[in-house]
């Protein structure tokens, strides 16, 4: 029964991330890190190791998280209800607003709705870039530079050289195996 309880569990969290996860995975961290904490499932440390697999395996971050997280607390039957559960409320608003939208075409209001929408989007990435930010930067109440400054290059070539993530991906394991962390 205990086991049956923890799948419902999962299931009831990610549904309601599902359901209000506007902007994608990276926006939906706050929530999903509070959801993680108050259900015993995983701690704050555990949970930002596993955010950053979730960054570096392919597919949606909120869906591997969702996978990672369900296969940690109840192994596979947990890895698969936590995916479903994450897109289920996608599926059933998708199809909604599909018929709802195609009926509006140039409405006021969609686009009114819209435009509150992605600036609501825009401030939930922003602050959990802050929370993933706080999580690497201050170690032990230690701030650490060196972290600090690898963050602000790689956003640099990100937004200046347009590298394909996957190669920074690559090369900051890379530099991370040849020591660039003891440093």
């Amino acid at each position: 029964m205990t086991y049956f309880i923890t799948l419902l569990k999962l299931f009831t969290m990610y549904f309601k991330i599902g359901l209000f996860n506007f902007g994608g995975g990276l926006a939906s961290i706050p929530l999903l890190q509070n959801e993680l904490e108050k259900n015993g499932f995983m701690g704050y440390d555990e949970f930002f190791n596993v955010l950053s697999i979730s960054q570096m395996t392919p597919g949606a971050i909120a869906m591997n998280t969702a996978t990672f997280v369900g296969n940690k607390v109840a192994g596979i039957p947990g890895a698969i209800v936590a995916t479903i559960a994450l897109a289920l409320p996608s599926i059933i608003v998708i199809l909604i607003l599909a018929k709802v939208l195609q009926q509006l075409e140039e409405n006021i209001y969609k686009r009114a709705i819209f435009f509150v929408l992605k600036s609501l989007t825009t401030a939930l990435i922003l602050y959990a870039g802050y929370m993933i930010a706080q999580a690497t930067w201050i170690i032990e109440n230690k701030i650490e530079i060196k972290t600090i400054v690898i963050s602000i290059l790689m956003f640099g070539i990100a937004y200046k050289k347009k590298i394909n993530p996957v190669i920074l991906i690559i090369s900051s394991g890379v530099l991370g195996y040849l020591g660039l962390y003891i440093m």
